[in-house]
């Protein structure tokens, strides 16, 4: 009989060691405690908080950029014309940033991407919990880094209840780079 309470201990700790559900990873958590709520708007730069690999991966250790948010790989650049003055900059192919998200309304969403590059840009996706929702969205060419468009991704069913977003970067353009990526606005598609 002394065998079982020990035997129940164990299968605790293994439990204890794998997290219950997609949306828990390590050190990752929301950007300042706060789920990003769709509909809604996220600021790129706003990625979660936490370690590489786990909030974000990047490529090169050196944030090109500016430092908004303290030590981080990610590279944010400093935009007057970015709607909340930063964005993420110099990006690449196999990188990518996680957002801790609810949505609020299962529905179907059309996603705005305001963004920008020189030449053809790359293209990139966004994952819910790992899986693409999306499929490639190309990145086109705005005339210059400097200058800002818009890309829409139509009619992306989502359910509702907490994820892990990914946007995850897939193919270098003419520059070499993805994209300057200043936001992701998710709205209700009109029935």
């Amino acid at each position: 009989m002394r065998t079982q309470p020990v035997i129940l201990a164990a299968f605790f700790v293994v439990l204890a060691a794998y997290p219950t559900s997609a949306n828990e990873a390590g050190s990752r958590r929301p950007f300042r405690g706060t789920l990003h709520t769709i509909p809604g708007t996220i600021e790129t730069e706003d990625y979660d908080e936490g370690k590489p690999g786990e909030a974000y991966y990047d490529l090169d250790e050196k944030n090109h950029g500016v430092d908004y948010r303290g030590a981080t790989h990610v590279d944010i650049e400093k935009r007057d014309d970015a709607s909340g003055g930063h964005g993420i900059g110099w990006t690449k192919a196999g990188e990518w940033v996680a957002y801790s998200v609810i949505v609020k309304e299962s529905g179907t969403y059309n996603i705005e991407f305001i963004l920008s590059a020189v030449g053809k840009g790359g293209s990139f996706h966004l994952e819910f919990d790992g899986k693409d929702v999306t499929g490639p969205i190309a990145v086109p060419n705005t005339g210059s880094f400097q200058k800002l468009g818009k890309v829409t991704k139509k009619n992306i069913p989502l359910q509702a209840g907490k994820y892990v977003m990914k946007m995850v970067m897939d193919s270098n353009g003419a520059s070499g780079y993805v994209a300057d990526i200043d936001l992701i606005e998710f709205v209700k598609s009109p029935r």
